[in-house]
């Protein structure tokens, strides 16, 4: 689904950058942009879109997704994934490198640009590679791929073990202005942990992966980008020592950002008590008291951002021990509905998590700001509270079903997506 008709969307309650929440107020759409704003705006003609109840806010992006294309689609190509991001309210995302190839020359991202600009569904923005075939050895040619649209380097989910490398590579991104995005990980104090480190890796009797095994890193990592004056972007982090340490960075004035995952802030290491290997993600779910310093640490600004951490995984890589099955879940889709759990919680104001989906992504990427002005293209997103909706085949847009949450019912969803004016998601359209 995708065109541009002219809209005027009634009864919602405004979200603006800087600003928060407003009163209830109508929206003009004309020709993919903001004509008018105000109460009691009359039709002129346009389809009218009842938003009352709802929240209009400038369209999602995500920092951290997965695509399988190149190399892998049958688990998600591009317009699968464009499609699930519209489909959470989503109008941009970031995508690792982890594609085969993988994107660690300009060939591959300048074929994630032009594809995903054809779909004309969602921006999909490709993270360029910080090492040549990720192998943390030598730099890929970071330049090339910043001319032909990577929006920030890094390997992926592979932690970057080679300080100097590091180092390396945060001077030579200052130069065209972007991010060096980490996964924090000792790898080797990690080695073998498939879940965090405690009391319920004991129960289960799953290897550990300490929390020191994040946080050394993440304190490694702080340490190089005050050291260059580099820009840092932690893709995931997950334990409140990692919360700590980056509060006292940014009160250094190191310029470092963080995210965490829509799972982090609701799920600990107790779900993994039926070894449900979709709850195997690449940063391990921990204790209650790390959930709640992630809360905290949205709350406070601390953390920056909220990503869906999106990885489609194939049923045969799932349906297998515990142990040996590969990470990830998809949750482009579900993002919204698991960030409105906390809000009904009273966790997380919806205005820091409108926020941390909104307003921060932008800034990290440098995109420009979402005000919803007259004048500024018409690039956002109906997301209803009260809606309520379930994760299955009919309504799922991936290609895979490596969700814990499939078959669930949930609450929130995206009721309309607009990219430049064109709907690219409408909850009530045809499948």
């Amino acid at each position: 689904m995708s065109h541009t008709p002219d809209l005027l969307i009634v009864g919602g309650q405004i979200y603006q950058p800087g600003i928060g929440l407003g009163p209830v107020s109508d929206l003009r759409v004309r020709g993919g942009k903001i004509v008018e704003l105000g109460s009691g705006l009359a039709p002129a003609g346009e389809q009218v879109v009842d938003a009352s109840g709802c929240l209009v806010c400038g369209g999602l992006v995500d920092l951290r997704a997965t695509s399988g294309e190149p190399g892998n689609e049958p688990d998600e190509d591009l317009c699968s994934l464009s499609e699930t991001a519209a489909a959470g309210g989503f109008v941009a995302v970031v995508v690792g490198p982890e594609t085969l190839p993988a994107n660690d020359d300009h060939a591959v991202t300048e074929l994630v640009v032009r594809r995903t600009r054809e779909y004309g569904i969602c921006e999909v923005l490709p993270m360029g590679a910080l090492s040549e075939r990720l192998r943390g050895e030598s730099l890929a040619p970071m330049g090339e791929m910043a001319e032909a649209g990577a929006v920030m380097f890094g390997d992926g989910d592979r932690p970057v073990g080679n300080s100097r490398l590091l180092r390396r590579a945060m001077e030579y991104a200052r130069s065209f202005d972007r991010p060096i995005c980490t996964q924090p990980l000792d790898a080797v104090l990690a080695a073998g942990g498939v879940m965090h480190e405690g009391v319920w890796s004991t129960r289960l009797g799953l290897a550990g992966s300490a929390a020191a095994a994040e946080h050394i890193a993440v304190a490694r990592d702080i340490a190089i980008a005050q050291l260059t004056g580099g820009r840092l972007h932690l893709a995931r982090i997950s334990s409140r020592r990692s919360v700590e340490l980056v509060r006292q960075a940014k009160q250094a004035g190191v310029a470092v950002t963080c995210a965490v995952t829509q799972w982090h802030l609701r799920l600990t290491a107790a779900a993994l008590a039926q070894y449900d290997s979709n709850l195997k993600l690449v940063a391990p779910l921990r204790d209650e008291e790390d959930r709640r310093a992630l809360l905290a640490g949205l709350r406070d600004g601390t953390i920056d951002a909220i990503c869906s951490d999106h990885m489609p995984v194939g049923t045969a890589d799932k349906q297998v021990e515990f142990d040996e099955a590969k990470p990830g879940a998809i949750g482009l889709q579900t993002a919204w509905s698991l960030v409105q759990q906390c809000v009904d919680a009273g966790e997380l104001p919806v205005a820091v998590a409108l926020a941390a989906l909104v307003d921060a992504p932008r800034a990290i990427l440098r995109l420009p700001a979402a005000d919803l002005v007259p004048g500024r293209s018409a690039t956002l997103v109906i997301l209803d509270p009260a809606a309520t909706w379930t994760l299955d085949q009919r309504s799922s847009r991936s290609k895979s079903q490596n969700s814990v949450l499939w078959g669930t019912q949930l609450r929130g969803q995206a009721r309309l997506t607009l990219l430049r004016g064109r709907i690219t998601w409408h909850a009530d359209g045809p499948r």
